[in-house]
């Protein structure tokens, strides 16, 4: 079977946040836009906009997603031009949450005075490194979390070509979508051969390339109008097959969309059945669970376990947070169970048994088996494995940052 995999973070070389972190970096000079910019890119979950001192106008800052951290380098007339967007009329301080934090000489007592009389959350020097920044972006993300009630989001990843990936990630969210109506979002992250809308016998009118194009402008209206509806109330974001080279440079600013997506939807169902991209690391990260969809034969499992490695080591993704889901099981089978999960050490298995004709059949006629064949043994089982995906606890709300800064 292979060696057994002990999965545990790697702190020091990634870092995990629960969802992505948007920042807007006010610089006075090239040298701190440079080294902060090198700093920040350390970490997929942030996107980031750079913005001079010198020609800052607010009222164009309204183009940008807005902040969930505001960085200030002091320089000429650094305060003033905070004080400006303090008093600016925008959405901003139409009780948006965000955090301000300024950079500069630890030893200049007097923009310290200025900094905790504007609101500043910190003071810190302007040569920061990212490790230190840590803590602080850490307890922004879980702030977030907790303050917007963000949506589950929950990623297939496909072990081995033809695991299923698509498959259980489509009948998943089409169980989920009985619990929550118009709330699910099924997100389909193949560039180039993407089936959902073939498995739903759908047409989409718009992509996902087109929502991330028009994400400044999101909001519950307009994504309503973009996403794909299926008459179970599932909804729908996928890729345009034919558009391959524009669906790879709108794919970079995905980070950017998801904290949208999380905020309108209670779930969203991730399809990778390509594997494991590092160009969807900012999805990959804030994953609330990564179900890794593999088959009882050595080449799935030993895949596996690398795509475990991998996951924990360089995207900081703890144990708790990575489940197994052993599709198209039986029992006559060489490979048991039990030689999984010993070979994946503390991560959970769930089984999908091998109905392998219906499968196929739903696929083919665009009608699937979760809504056709309930009786069937294989969606039973999906069934069974999406009650376990439901919340038991409550939601716990914080008091956000952005009170200290606009106060």
């Amino acid at each position: 079977m292979g060696e057994a995999v002990k999965l545990s973070r790697n702190e020091e070389n990634t870092l995990r946040l629960k969802t992505s972190l948007s920042i807007w970096v006010f610089y006075s000079s090239d040298q701190f836009r440079t080294h902060i910019s090198n700093e920040l890119s350390k970490s997929e979950s942030i996107s980031f906009e750079t913005i001079s001192m010198h020609s800052l106008v607010v009222s164009n800052l309204s183009q940008f997603n807005l902040p969930d951290l505001i960085f200030v380098e002091t320089g000429p007339n650094w305060a003033q031009k905070i004080v400006e967007l303090q008093q600016f009329e925008g959405p901003i301080n139409d009780g948006h949450e965000a955090s301000l934090i300024v950079f500069g000489n630890e030893s200049d007592n007097g923009a310290l005075k200025i900094a905790l009389r504007i609101g500043a959350a910190d003071f810190v020097s302007d040569k920061i490194g990212f490790s230190d920044l840590i803590p602080m972006l850490k307890s922004v993300a879980e702030d977030k979390v907790a303050s917007r009630d963000l949506g589950e989001l929950f990623v297939f990843v496909n072990t081995k070509g033809g695991a299923g990936a698509s498959t259980l990630a489509l009948s998943t969210a089409l169980n989920l979508v009985k619990k929550a109506p118009e709330k699910v979002l099924l997100l389909d992250l193949d560039l180039q051969f993407g089936v959902s809308d073939d498995y739903l016998n759908l047409t989409s009118k718009y992509t996902l390339a087109d929502a991330i194009a028009n994400v400044s402008d999101m909001d519950e209206v307009s994504l309503g109008s973009i996403v794909t509806k299926h008459s179970s109330g599932l909804h729908l974001l996928g890729f345009k097959h034919e558009n391959s080279q524009e669906n790879f440079e709108k794919a970079h600013h995905i980070a950017k969309l998801l904290p949208v997506l999380r905020e309108v939807y209670e779930y969203i169902i991730v399809d990778m059945s390509r594997g494991i991209d590092r160009l969807f690391s900012s999805v990959v990260s804030p994953a609330n669970k990564v179900f890794l969809v593999t088959q009882q034969n050595l080449v799935a499992i030993r895949n596996t376990t690398r795509i475990a490695k991998v996951l924990a080591l360089e995207f900081g993704i703890g144990k708790e947070h990575i489940e197994v889901i052993l599709n198209r099981y039986e029992k006559r089978q060489s490979i048991k169970v039990q030689d999984v999960e010993g070979t994946i050490v503390g991560v959970n298995v769930h089984i999908i048994p091998n109905d392998f004709k219906v499968a196929f059949e739903s696929a083919n006629l665009g009608r699937p088996f979760v809504e056709t064949k309930k009786k069937s043994a294989i969606a039973k089982a999906v069934k069974e494995f999406t009650t376990k995906l439901l919340p038991q606890e409550e939601l716990i709300k914080k008091q956000g940052f952005f009170s200290r800064l606009f106060s």
